[in-house]
């Protein structure tokens, strides 16, 4: 079942945070991601031990998505290799994990991930 929401009131495609840039795509009817490719000190891992999958880099993304009447907003990262699947994007913590069923608190939950995976450490 779909939902009724204006995509202007989305992230723009394209967001820029302490000079890093995210890039929005649609996967599915009513669901987006962020992505962006992760600075080398943020993971402290060697990529070449790693077959990065659906992508070249090491990358962050912020999803959103409508799924069962809910708004889900979450935050995963490529894993390294002491992860339980090494090369994939994996939720970063239960932290960056978030439903709601309100579409303005969902997208203000995005700014606020995009935000903190952004922030100079």
């Amino acid at each position: 079942m779909s939902v009724s929401y204006d995509e202007s009131e989305l992230p723009p495609e394209e967001v820029t945070v302490s000079k890093k840039t995210w890039r929005r795509d649609k996967f599915d009817t009513d669901g987006y991601q962020w992505a962006r490719p992760m600075d080398d000190d943020e993971y402290d891992w060697n990529p070449d031990d790693v077959s990065v999958v659906g992508t070249d880099v090491p990358i962050r993304v912020v999803q959103l998505q409508y799924f069962d009447q809910e708004w889900q907003v979450t935050a995963s990262e490529t894993a390294g290799p002491e992860y339980h699947r090494p090369g994939f994007t994996e939720l970063i913590s239960r932290e960056f994990s978030y439903t709601t069923s309100d579409f303005d608190d969902a997208v203000q939950k995005v700014r606020d991930f995009i935000r903190d995976l952004s922030s100079e450490k």
